[in-house]
């Protein structure tokens, strides 16, 4: 699996974007941590005293997500955390990072925790040494979840060793009930253009460019309004002279009803004047 680690940075705001598996991978690649070390070095030397961490990631080596929390806990700034998609396992260790209250997950994304795991070979006294050390990992794990929760080390040790050990899958709401993020977030406009900007990079494809609506074929009736003066309202008003209306002929409608003589010498009166 890809792992990236990228980071844009000025002297405001810094941002790392985590993605892809976590861990050094078989082939003898820089490891996670080796990459983010680095970089980390340089937020430092650029002092940004804000730094946002999006995390895409389903997991992986344990040691190594922890090194990153660490490092990213020792930072002399105020951190914010955004976990997107699939955020498990080792991933929602970095996710703890945060300052309190900064702990943030997109209501799409699902959260897992669950039991360390490993794979292990020897006598019975050495894969009982690694029982003890998945044991005390798990425990390690839980001990951060907790301190960032407010909530005790057996209730995530619980929720950890749910389905054999393999763990629960969290919808953002429960992640949230369990103490395990802070809030609730909706992707900002232009999020979902940069992730498949991404995908496309991975994938090797060059991204098509979007054309620009021309200004003539703006449909105007979905424009708002532009606000009227009361100035320009009366003098508008003014301009306009009153409807002009017929004189009323029907005798009936100017005054008390006339007798059958009235309104035969009325008619007369009507046909000698045409």
């Amino acid at each position: 699996m890809n792992q990236r680690i990228k980071i844009s940075a000025n002297t405001t705001v810094a941002t790392i974007d985590i993605e892809g598996e976590i861990g050094s991978e078989q082939s003898g690649a820089v490891t996670t941590y080796g990459a983010l070390k680095e970089k980390l070095q340089q937020i430092e030397e650029l002092e940004a005293p804000v730094v946002v961490v999006n995390i895409r990631s389903v997991g992986g080596d344990v040691a190594d997500a922890l090194l990153i929390y660490e490092a990213l806990s020792t930072l002399d700034a105020h951190i914010t955390t955004r976990c997107y998609g699939y955020t498990a396992s080792a991933a929602t260790v970095i996710a703890q990072a945060a300052n309190e209250g900064c702990r943030e997950i997109a209501d799409t994304a699902l959260y897992l925790i669950h039991n360390s795991s490993c794979v292990a070979e020897g006598n019975a006294a050495e894969l009982q040494q690694h029982a003890e050390l998945l044991q005390k990992t798990d425990e390690r794990i839980a001990a951060i979840y907790a301190a960032h929760s407010g909530k005790s080390v057996e209730h995530f040790l619980s929720l950890m060793a749910e389905n054999g050990g393999n763990g629960v899958w969290l919808s953002p709401e429960q992640a949230l009930e369990a103490g395990l993020v802070d809030s609730i977030i909706k992707p900002e406009k232009g999020v979902t253009t940069t992730l498949m900007s991404r995908i496309a990079e991975w994938l090797g494809i060059k991204p098509k460019s979007v054309p620009t609506m021309p200004t003539d074929k703006v449909n105007i009736r979905s424009q708002q309004p532009t606000a009227c003066s009361q100035l320009s309202l009366s003098e508008g008003q003014s301009a306009v002279s009153r409807s002009q209306v017929k004189a009323v002929e029907d005798p009936g409608l100017q005054g008390d009803a006339l007798s059958a003589n009235a309104e035969a010498y009325n008619r007369d009166a009507i046909l000698f004047r045409n």
